[in-house]
C-alpha cells in the first residue's frame, strides 16, 4: 500500500474502534443504571437492620463500575496506541529510512553519522539566525513606524511634514477622523482607503497587499478637529530581500557544511578504522607458515589497540595449539608406524613361508594379536586426549570413599601381579567421579607395575588436611632423574630410551588430564634407584 492507503486504512480503524469503545461504554453505563436503580430499590424497600448491608452493596456496585470503566478505557487507549504505532512503523521514520538506506561499510556509515550530526547542527543554527534576523527586521520596522508616529503628532499632524515624512521613509501615511472620513493621504495613492486601520491601535501588525507584504501601524491622535486616526503602512520589500539573502547564505553554508562534514568524517573515520583494514588484510595472510606473525601497535593511539592486541593473544594461542597438535600428530604416527610395521612383516612371512610351518605361522599370528592389542589401546588413550581437549570427557562427581575404592583396585591387581606386593593406608572421602579415578588408579598402578621388580612393593597412601583429600601411589622401583621426573607428564614421553618397549608415553598425560577435570592436580617425587611417588590432591 502506498502513503494514502496506509492513512486511509488507520482512519477507518481508527474510527470502527471508537465506535466499538462507545457501544461498549454505552452496554457497561446501562449496565449499571440497572443494577443501581435495583439496589437503590433494595435499599429504600429494606428494613432498618439491613439498609447498613444494602447501602454497602451499592456503594460496591459505584466502585466496581469505576474499576470497570478505567479498565475499558485503558484498553481502549491501549489499542488506540498500537494501532498508532502500526501506522507510524508502516510509513516509515526518518530513522528507519536511513538505516535502511545507510551504507553497509563502516567507514561508510560512520561519515554518513558525520554528516547527520553537523547538518543537525547547521539546521538548528540556521534556523535560530533566520528567526533572530526575522525578528529584528520586524522589530525596526515597527520602531520606524512608532518613530515618524511620534515625529508626526509632534509636529501637529501638518500635510508638510507628513509628505516629507512619507517621502523619506517610503511609507505610506493616512490621517482619518474617528468617523471614517479620510483627512489626507501620503506616500502611496494606490493604498488609500485600502488598508486597514482603528482595529489594532498602538500594536503593529502585518498585512498582505496583492503579492507585497506590509508593516502597519494605527494609533489614536488629538488633532485640532477632534480624536483622529493615524494609519502608517511601511513596505516590506527591502527587507524580505535581506532576510531572503540572509536565507540564500544559511543554506549555502548548510550544503559547504554537508559537504566538509563529508570530507572531515570520511578522511577521519579511514584514519581512524585503518588499524581495522590491517587487521582485515593480516587475516587474510595468516596460514600455518605465517602463525608467528604479530601485529605493531606502536602506530595505534586509539582503543583499537585492545583489539590488536586480543589479535596478538589468540595468534599466541593458536600458534601454541597448533605447534602441539603437530608435535601430537607426529608422535602418534611414529607410535603407530612401528606396530604397524611388525604387522606387516609378520603378514609377509605368514604369505611365503607360514603354510608350510606351523611354528612360524603360531609366531606370526601371536605377534600379530599383540602388535594388534597395542595398537588399540594407543588408540584409545589418543582418542582420549582428543576427547578431553574437546571438551567432550564428561564428568559426574559424587561423594566417594576413595578406601573402598583403592581396596577393591587392589585386590584386582593383587590377582594379576601376585608377585608384587601391593599395600594401602589411611582412609579418605573425596568428591570426584569414581569411574574416572579407577581409570587414573589403573595408570598408575600400571606404571608402578612396569618399573618395579618382581619382588618390588607398591603403597597406596590415603590422607586428608585443610579440606583436602590426597591419594599416593608410591613404589620401590628403579625411579627417575629430576630432568626425566619434571617432563614426565608431557604426551610421548618416556625418559629413558631402555624402557621404550614399556608404553608408550600416553598414560601419565592422561592421568593428569583426569586429575584435573575434577579440580584435582597430580605431582610426582621419584629417586633414582629408590622409586617414585605419585600424588593426587582433590
Amino acid at each position: 500500500m502506498n502513503k494514502q492507503e496506509i492513512k486511509l486504512e488507520y482512519k477507518r480503524n481508527k474510527s470502527a474502534l471508537k465506535l466499538d469503545y462507545k457501544a461498549e461504554k454505552t452496554r457497561l453505563r446501562y449496565a449499571h443504571r440497572m443494577r443501581k436503580e435495583e439496589l437503590q430499590y433494595k435499599y429504600k424497600t429494606a428494613p432498618k437492620d439491613l439498609k447498613k448491608e444494602a447501602q454497602k452493596a451499592l456503594k460496591r456496585e459505584k466502585r466496581e463500575y469505576k474499576k470497570e470503566a478505567y479498565l475499558q478505557k485503558s484498553i481502549y487507549l491501549e489499542k488506540k496506541y498500537r494501532l498508532k504505532k502500526k501506522k507510524r512503523e508502516a510509513l516509515g521514520s526518518v530513522v528507519r529510512i536511513v538505516a535502511e538506506y545507510a551504507p553497509e561499510s563502516l567507514v561508510g556509515g560512520l561519515t554518513l553519522n558525520y554528516m547527520l550530526i553537523f547538518l543537525l547542527f547547521a539546521l538548528l543554527q540556521g534556523a535560530f539566525v533566520g528567526f533572530a534576523t526575522g525578528y529584528t527586521i520586524e522589530n525596526r520596522a515597527t520602531d520606524t513606524l512608532q518613530t515618524v508616529a511620534g515625529s508626526l503628532e509632534a509636529g501637529g499632524l501638518d500635510r508638510e511634514i507628513a509628505a516629507r515624512l512619507a517621502e523619506e521613509n517610503a511609507m505610506q501615511i493616512a490621517l482619518y477622523r474617528e468617523d471614517g472620513a479620510l483627512v489626507y493621504t501620503f506616500g502611496r495613492s494606490d493604498l488609500a482607503g485600502k488598508l486597514p486601520y482603528n482595529t489594532r491601535f498602538d500594536e503593529p501588525f502585518a498585512h498582505h497587499y496583492q503579492t507585497e507584504q506590509l508593516r502597519i501601524y494605527s494609533k489614536k491622535v488629538q488633532a485640532e478637529d477632534g480624536v483622529c486616526h493615524l494609519n502608517l503602512a511601511k513596505s516590506m520589500r527591502q527587507e524580505n530581500a535581506m532576510l531572503s539573502i540572509v536565507i540564500n547564505l544559511i543554506l549555502l553554508s548548510i550544503g559547504l557544511v554537508l559537504v566538509v562534514s563529508y570530507i572531515v568524517g570520511y578522511r577521519t573515520t579511514r584514519k581512524l578504522l585503518r588499524p581495522i583494514g590491517v587487521l582485515g588484510r593480516a587475516m587474510e595472510k595468516m596460514s600455518a607458515a605465517r602463525l608467528s606473525d604479530r601485529l605493531e601497535t606502536a602506530d595505534i593511539r586509539t582503543e583499537l589497540v585492545e583489539v590488536v592486541d586480543s589479535y596478538n593473544r589468540m595468534l599466541d594461542k593458536i600458534e601454541d595449539a597448533y605447534e602441539r597438535q603437530k608435535q601430537f600428530v607426529s608422535d602418534a604416527s611414529h607410535e603407530l608406524r612401528t606396530p604397524l610395521a611388525v604387522i606387516h612383516g609378520y603378514a609377509d612371512i605368514l604369505s611365503r613361508w607360514g603354510g608350510e610351518e606351523p611354528e612360524v605361522r603360531q609366531e606370526a599370528i601371536e605377534a600379530i594379536l599383540a602388535q594388534s592389542e597395542n595398537m588399540q589401546t594407543l588408540l584409545e588413550r589418543l582418542l582420549y586426549i582428543a576427547r578431553s581437549e574437546n571438551g567432550k570427557i564428561q564428568t559426574k562427581p559424587e561423594q566417594t570413599d576413595l578406601q573402598t575404592l583403592c581396596k577393591e583396585m587392589v585386590q584386582d591387581f593383587k590377582m594379576m601381579y601376585p608377585s608384587r606386593t601391593f599395600a594401602l593406608e589411611g582412609a579418605g572421602v573425596a568428591f570426584c567421579d569414581p569411574g574416572l579415578m579407577r581409570q587414573l588408579l589403573t595408570i598408575l598402578l600400571d606404571n608402578a607395575v612396569k618399573f618395579t621388580k618382581e619382588d618390588g612393593i607398591i603403597t597406596l597412601s590415603l590422607g586428608s588436611a585443610e579440606g583436602k583429600t590426597t591419594l599416593t601411589v608410591a613404589d620401590n622401583g628403579i625411579g627417575m632423574p629430576a630432568e626425566v621426573a619434571e617432563r614426565v607428564f608431557e604426551r610421548f614421553y618416556k625418559g629413558d630410551s631402555s624402557h621404550n618397549e614399556k608404553g608408550y608415553g600416553l598414560g601419565l598425560s592422561i592421568a593428569k588430564l583426569i586429575a584435573e577435570s575434577q579440580g584435582g592436580t597430580i605431582a610426582v617425587q621419584s629417586t633414582e634407584g629408590q622409586g617414585s611417588a605419585f600424588t593426587i590432591t582433590i
